[in-house]
């Protein structure tokens, strides 16, 4: 990990695809363009992290009243059998820690908060279990409507993150009337309507974007039954911490004994924690895999000092050299 100096708020704000004063701006007119659909494509999947086994050496600690016992294997989750052929074909084999623990969890009907560094299967630990219940519960998402109802709203801070959980949610749903869409900013608004408008029961957003969209009412959220705050404290260095308070205070949004949150997060800073406070049910269950905060030990960190204005030289030195 090699670090340039601090973004500017600007940078920062582009960096994850949110428009910034869009109406004085140029307008947007990029259209992203639509993944492959066929079942090769979208089970396509990297090769394992050479470390995968390490993670079990990480240290688990659940807080929290009647903690439901984690997971052993995947089979012991007892999920249908269109689910399990997804998780085989996605090449899911193995239990990560995040995993073992959170998917009985949510499974159980309870609040979540997770502590756990990025690459830890946090993804498939969450999307598993709520595509467990929509499946056991039904869904019904129709391009007939005029405003598209999802029953779970994933939110995470950049697009390259909220379109790696689209994609993953894509293997998890295949074969079934799930329908999940992805739209973030940096790309054309009509694209993102669109691509809603067509049907959507688990919507992949950015923060920017969503709001953006509910408030031209193409998204209701009076049926909400899962919401996922991914990388929360990323959302909070970015400046998106009352676009979080927003989307929860919408008045059509459930309240919070009325619908499943989930959040997760790398490290639980002061603002972390009153956030989890603030959305999540006060029995809410806190998993925190190895150390809050601590830097993946498979990651080589070197910091190089280097003078203000010589900085794009030596990244294309870095980058020619590899």
């Amino acid at each position: 990990a090699i670090n340039f100096g601090m973004l500017s708020l600007a940078a920062a704000y582009r960096e994850c695809g949110e428009e910034i004063n869009s109406e004085k701006g140029p307008k947007v007119t990029y259209v992203p363009p639509p993944p492959p659909d066929d079942e090769q494509a979208i089970f396509a999947r990297y090769q394992t992290g050479i470390n995968f086994d390490k993670y079990d050496e990480n240290v688990v600690e659940v807080s929290g009243l009647d903690p439901p016992a984690p997971l052993l294997a995947f089979e012991e989750a007892n999920l249908c059998q269109t689910l399990n052929m997804n998780i085989a074909r996605a090449g899911y084999s193995k239990l990560t820690p995040v995993q073992k623990y959170s998917i009985p969890v949510i499974l159980a009907g309870r609040d979540l908060m997770a502590c756990a560094q990025t690459g830890s299967g946090k993804t498939a630990a969450f999307l598993l279990p709520i595509v467990a219940h929509m499946m056991r519960d039904g869904v019904t998402a129709t391009s007939f409507k005029e405003q598209q109802e999802p029953e779970c709203i994933i939110v995470a801070p950049t697009r390259e993150l909220i379109n790696q959980i689209f994609l993953e949610a894509r293997k998890f749903v295949y074969g079934t009337c799930i329908r999940p869409v992805v739209i973030y900013g940096g790309t054309q608004t009509g694209h993102s309507i669109r691509q809603v408008m067509q049907g959507c029961n688990i919507l992949c957003a950015t923060p920017g974007r969503l709001l953006d969209i509910i408030g031209r009412e193409k998204i209701g959220l009076h049926q909400v039954k899962y919401l996922v705050l991914d990388e929360a404290d990323r959302m909070l260095d970015m400046g998106f911490g009352l676009d979080m308070k927003k989307l929860i205070s919408y008045p059509s949004m459930p309240p919070k004994d009325k619908r499943q949150t989930l959040m997760f997060s790398a490290t639980f800073p002061e603002e972390v924690q009153r956030l989890a406070g603030e959305f999540l049910k006060t029995d809410y269950l806190f998993v925190v895999v190895g150390r809050v905060g601590g830097a993946c030990s498979d990651v080589q960190q070197n910091i190089l000092q280097v003078s203000q204005y010589s900085k794009r030289d030596k990244l294309i030195e870095i980058l020619q050299s590899i």
